[in-house]
């Protein structure tokens, strides 16, 4: 992984890769990064919050971020904080998986109010959606341009990443 200035990234896969804060942080400094993509996260830290820093990092200096994939299954550490970085920032997301990720009705709000252009949300793996987390997803689903799929399951299945 190569990404300390490179302003013309446009598009990054991390996969089954040791991936730090520190790593993703220095993503964050692709600012035209449009495409941000992981598949297993694991980590070298084994602080409670290793991996929120780097990824509100990216959150917050990627703003043309347009497809954004994060699946942190069995590490358990990716929190709301990162969620609500991500919901501030996207004006321009068109596409949310989360794998692993327990999200609360407050970020899922969060990212249903200012995601205008969220048209596909994937959440799998997590073990807090419920009726207030629904109710979330469905009010996007009622304006104009609202959310055109969403996927939700309660374990890990390659096909949620898929068209």
């Amino acid at each position: 992984m190569i990404a300390v200035s490179d302003n013309y990234l446009v598009e990054v896969h991390l996969e089954r890769l040791h991936v730090s804060d520190i790593g993703l942080s220095a993503l964050s400094n692709c600012f035209n990064l449009e495409i941000f993509l992981t598949w297993k996260f694991y980590t070298y830290l084994r602080l409670q919050h290793a991996q929120n820093a780097g990824l509100i990092a990216v959150a917050e200096h990627c703003k043309y971020l347009r497809k954004l994939h994060i699946n942190g299954w069995r590490i358990n550490r990716i929190g709301n904080e990162v969620l609500i970085a991500i919901a501030k920032q996207r004006m321009n997301l068109q596409e949310l998986v989360l794998i692993g990720v327990n999200p609360s009705s407050v970020s899922l709000e969060a990212i249903a109010t200012n995601c205008q252009k969220l048209e596909r949300l994937g959440l799998c793996g997590s073990e807090t959606i419920a009726d207030m987390e629904i109710l979330c997803i469905a009010s996007k689903c009622v304006t104009y341009d609202g959310l055109k799929r969403a996927r939700l399951k309660s374990s890990l299945h390659p096909s949620l990443l898929t068209n």
